[in-house]
């Protein structure tokens, strides 16, 4: 009979787990990183940064058209040019005092020495950067995921584990309960139980309130509703290790050095003279005639230069700060690289650590439920006590639970290696 009630507990058990599982809501840890990256409201500045600089790049660009500028004035003049002309009966000249000109003026580079398309770029990659510092941001927010998908994780499969210790508590409590009934055994064997189950229960709610915690913080990371029935489907997959370095700190640190170069060759180009042409249309008078003070269209073309000497004075100073801020970002990149190293490493070593703890956890559990189904058997028969049982049964859901803890620790170490990477 006893028998019997331990098949029909333990299979009344599997089927409740069943049906609960069957009702439950399912996410990997990739999904989890996609609906945070989706409603992530930093990672939409991307696009926002990326769009401001092609914009200005486009603004830069513009200086390769002509530039226009409508140009007009009415003047009077207290006095103005006049003269006779030699002669009798002549009328003489007598410039109008009233003057006015509309027209447009014409500018365009013909020679700036590549500089406004060394403009461009470094608008496009101060925009680069920016969007840099967005996907540096989106490796913090993974690693939070990943702390969260760890902790849910582990606290699954301890409520597992839970939920069995107290399915094994509860076959023994009733089969103690009856033995005391019968006088086979003390009232405190059955107490010991007792308050056992209870302690498995309050763990259970224990449990249960942490994980309420981090779904509600999951919830609002990936804007889904997510609750105790919410499981992770994907913790027994296999992960494999990456290679490449895809940290995007490191293209940041090339996107800032190359635009520091590139300004410093425009500080050059600003030294050297810049050719032009232009063109002048206006209607007015006196125009470029002023013996004419009539009405009428008038002009010029031609060709100009000029020369800003005086950035001469300072250009020496600008492009050495330059050259330092060079040098401050490719020593920020080695500092880097180096602390980048040192946690690989750390990592690599607690991978290692965790596979050989796992390979003990095997045979320490099976070790431990050997020893627990002997003395199940031993109370079962009255040459064991309660108490001593419960060692055992300690012992055994303490291993059972290590071996879980090492197990998420390890997809979880292995996660954490390829996110430290940048993937």
């Amino acid at each position: 009979m006893r028998i019997y009630h331990h098949i029909i507990s333990y299979t009344l058990l599997l089927l409740s787990l069943q049906a609960y599982t069957q009702n439950n809501v399912e996410y990997t840890l990739e999904q989890l990183q996609v609906l945070a990256k989706d409603n992530y409201p930093l990672l939409q500045q991307k696009q926002m940064y990326m769009d401001i600089g092609n914009n200005k790049s486009k603004q830069v660009g513009t200086n390769f058209l002509p530039q226009i500028n409508l140009a007009g004035q009415a003047t009077y003049q207290s006095e103005v040019t006049e003269f006779a002309f030699p002669g009798a009966g002549s009328a003489g000249f007598k410039q109008k005092p009233d003057q006015y000109s509309l027209g447009l003026e014409v500018k365009e580079n013909v020679l700036d020495y590549g500089a406004i398309k060394t403009q461009k770029i470094i608008e496009q990659e101060s925009a680069e950067i920016q969007a840099q510092q967005v996907d540096i941001e989106y490796l913090k927010l993974k690693d939070r995921i990943n702390q969260l998908y760890g902790n849910v994780c582990l606290q699954q499969e301890n409520k597992k584990i839970m939920y069995l210790r107290m399915n094994e508590l509860q076959a023994k409590r009733k089969n103690v309960q009856s033995a005391v009934a019968n006088g086979a055994a003390l009232e405190s064997s059955f107490l010991v139980l007792e308050s056992e189950y209870l302690t498995t229960q309050q763990k259970l709610e224990e449990i249960n309130s942490n994980l309420v915690g981090w779904y509600k913080t999951l919830s609002i990371i990936t804007n889904k509703k997510m609750d105790t029935t919410v499981v992770f489907t994907d913790t027994k997959k296999e992960i494999v290790l990456q290679t490449n370095n895809m940290r995007p700190e490191y293209r940041l640190y090339d996107l800032q050095s190359h635009s520091l170069k590139l300004k410093e060759g425009m500080i050059f180009k600003n030294t050297l003279p810049k050719v032009f042409v232009f063109g002048r249309g206006y209607y007015g008078r006196p125009g470029y005639n002023f013996l004419n003070n009539d009405f009428r269209p008038y002009g010029m073309v031609g060709a100009g230069l000029s020369w800003n000497l005086t950035a001469y004075y300072t250009s020496g100073k600008d492009k050495n700060n330059l050259r330092i801020n060079n040098d401050i970002v490719t020593n920020q990149k080695k500092i880097f690289d180096l602390n980048l190293q040192s946690i690989l490493v750390q990592q690599q070593e607690e991978i290692i650590k965790l596979e050989k703890m796992i390979s003990m956890d095997l045979k320490i559990v099976e070790a431990k439920t050997a020893i627990r189904k002997s003395s199940s058997s031993q109370l079962d028969n009255g040459v064991m006590t309660s108490s001593d049982y419960i060692v055992d049964l300690n012992a055994e859901n303490q291993a059972q639970f290590n071996l879980k803890l090492h197990e998420i620790q390890l997809l979880m170490a292995k996660q954490n290696y390829n996110t430290t990477l940048g993937y």
